[in-house]
């Protein structure tokens, strides 16, 4: 077999890997609801099956890349892959036989599988291609890795629609056969490296794993915006502590240790140091993706539900220009196309904060979504995996890479944190800004209405007071562009069967003082009837009018959104234009 066939077939046995891996961190979402049900647990417990993944699949991570380092990146790497199959199998089977907690169990043993594929296998594509090629064979993992982190919820969704929600387990056997191929390939693989001539780092291992775990959970739950309340709350400070105390524990240990599980070098060296910085601006600029069907429905006036095809548009951007973004760094530098990536970021939230939000239109938005896309793709993995494999030594090279993903975690953990809140920002807006548009109220008028007086404040119900159900103010607070006119239509009619007795007592009571003739002359349950028919057609007519107030102020929220992701962005190109230039640095020892 000729080396470039059999490099082809490695590529292929990786970047199978790596989309399997990447897929699962999204699969899931579409899903949750459904596996809620399926075991009957509570909302706040359900999200630990996505919670306990991210948390797992971070600590994992430096300890597999480590061992692969050490003992064979070929072994560690099929191990992680039958791991990963092991765990899916689980995950699945506890859709028929097991309970919540077998569940999360299996889901460990997945996240622990799938913490060594993407690190080893960019490790191995970087050395197994000469110098000239590495560009373009990372450019393929980061389009890989991107479209399948972006394509995971819509393919989730896919799955349940053909296997149908009792059989949510299918969105994990469906990593079986991926697994399957990926083992019968394998016997194209070498042995790539593998050093044991030296203790491994227990004690750093096991600080390490603590200090992730507190870290990330305490980003998790840590809200940027009510900073002073959240940084109280028992879900984070406790973890910070943790956190903090442990950090110069752990830096002593790594400065003692013979091979430390993390070269605390990588925070000392500007390039390295600038490398891991943009790693954490892509994972915030990663889930930021999340808002943007939403970000759609809002802007094109779609039904919940339906923005996720923009989603997959963006996918084949970031798919088309990764590739692309690998062969410029075969001809040109990382630091070119790092810049590239970050300017396109910057254009594109810009584009959307600026201009989407006051032109809402598909080509407005896509021209937008575009150059994110473009955005992403360029800086998703490929130059910086290039970089950190540039700045270190090929014995360490998935630790370095693991730390490179470890970083980029921790902006995804942040970023729904400070993103989420510009919308809630604006969301707590809405009703008062609708109040300025709905068509006001009138009294139901009557022969004899001039001598009632029924002192009912309409008002004050439409704010939220008085007996308006659950339900009712659920709906307003849960609707979108499209249900807004329906969703106000039944808040105010609840409003007015709820108002309606209380008047018609006070009616009673203040005719029976009126001139003789005035009560016979009432038909009240026609009075009132034609008085809540006339009020919903006042607020059918006013629908354009409540429909744009709604997506304008919603789109606040979004405009103040991708203004903070532009401004992180900014910080992404001043980092990428301090890295060096050349395209040989020299490597770490």
């Amino acid at each position: 077999m000729n080396k470039d066939r059999k490099r082809n077939i490695i590529l292929a046995i990786f970047l199978l890997g790596i989309f399997m891996g990447a897929i699962d961190s999204g699969i899931v979402s579409p899903a949750r609801s459904v596996i809620k049900n399926s075991f009957g647990i509570s909302e706040t417990l359900s999200v630990w099956m996505v919670t306990i993944y991210t948390l797992a699949y971070a600590v994992a991570m430096p300890i597999v890349s480590k061992l692969s380092d050490r003992y064979g990146r070929k072994k560690v790497y099929l191990a992680s892959i039958i791991i990963f199959a092991a765990g899916s199998t689980l995950c699945g089977l506890s859709n028929f036989y097991g309970n919540y907690t077998f569940f999360l169990i299996s889901r460990v043993i997945q996240a622990v599988g799938g913490g060594g594929i993407m690190p080893i296998a960019n490790a191995f594509i970087g050395y197994s291609f000469p110098p000239e090629k590495r560009g373009t064979a990372l450019g393929f993992v980061g389009g890989i890795y991107g479209i399948a982190t972006i394509l995971g919820p819509t393919m989730g969704s896919s799955i349940l629609d053909l296997a149908g929600v009792n059989h949510w387990g299918w969105i994990f056997f469906i990593n079986l056969p991926i697994s399957v191929i990926i083992l019968a390939l394998s016997f194209n693989l070498t042995e790539n490296l593998g050093e044991n001539n030296t203790r491994m780092d227990l004690k750093g291992s096991m600080i390490l794993s603590i200090m992730i775990l507190s870290l990330m959970y305490a980003l998790t739950n840590l809200n940027f915006f009510h900073f002073n309340d959240s940084i109280r709350d028992i879900k984070v400070y406790p973890f910070l502590l943790i956190f903090f105390a442990a950090l110069p524990l752990f830096i002593f240990t790594e400065k003692n240790a013979e091979d430390p599980i993390l070269n605390l070098r990588y925070f000392k060296e500007s390039q390295i140091l600038l490398t891991l910085i943009l790693g954490f601006i892509t994972g915030v600029g990663l889930m930021a993706v999340i808002f943007i069907p939403q970000f759609a429905e809002n802007i094109l006036k779609l039904k919940t539900g339906n923005g996720g095809y923009m989603v997959t548009l963006m996918s084949v951007f970031a798919g088309v220009s990764a590739p692309l973004g690998g062969r410029f760094i075969d001809k040109y530098s990382a630091k070119l196309v790092t810049a590239l990536g970050m300017c396109c970021t910057v254009f594109g939230t810009f584009f959307l904060a600026f201009y989407t939000t006051a032109h809402p239109n598909f080509m407005a938005i896509m021209v937008g979504l575009a150059f994110v896309g473009f955005g992403m793709g360029f800086t998703m993995g490929t130059p910086l995996n290039y970089l950190m494999l540039q700045f270190v030594s090929e014995k360490e090279s998935a630790s370095a890479l693991s730390t490179l993903s470890l970083i980029r975690s921790m902006g995804v953990a942040i970023s729904p944190n400070i993103m989420a809140n510009f919308l809630a920002e604006a969301g707590r807006k809405v009703q008062g800004n609708l109040m300025t548009v709905v068509p006001p109220f009138t009294s139901p008028t009557f022969p004899g209405s001039q001598y009632v007086s029924t002192g009912f404040d309409m008002s004050k119900m439409a704010g939220g007071g008085g007996s308006i159900s659950t339900d009712a103010l659920a709906k307003l607070q849960s609707a979108d562009v499209t249900t807004i006119v329906s969703v106000l239509k039944d808040f105010y009619s609840n409003i007015i069967d709820k108002a309606i007795p209380g008047i018609k007592g006070a009616i009673s009571q203040a005719m029976a003082s009126a001139p003789k003739g005035a009560a016979s002359q009432l038909n009240l349950d026609k009075i009132f009837a034609d008085w809540k028919a006339d009020y919903l057609n006042k607020l059918e007519a006013s629908r354009s009018v409540i429909e744009n107030v709604f997506q304008s102020t919603i789109s606040s929220g979004y405009k103040n959104m991708f203004i903070a992701a532009g401004i992180i962005a900014i910080i992404g190109v001043i980092c990428a234009l301090l890295l060096k230039s050349k395209k040989s640095v020299v490597k770490g020892k």
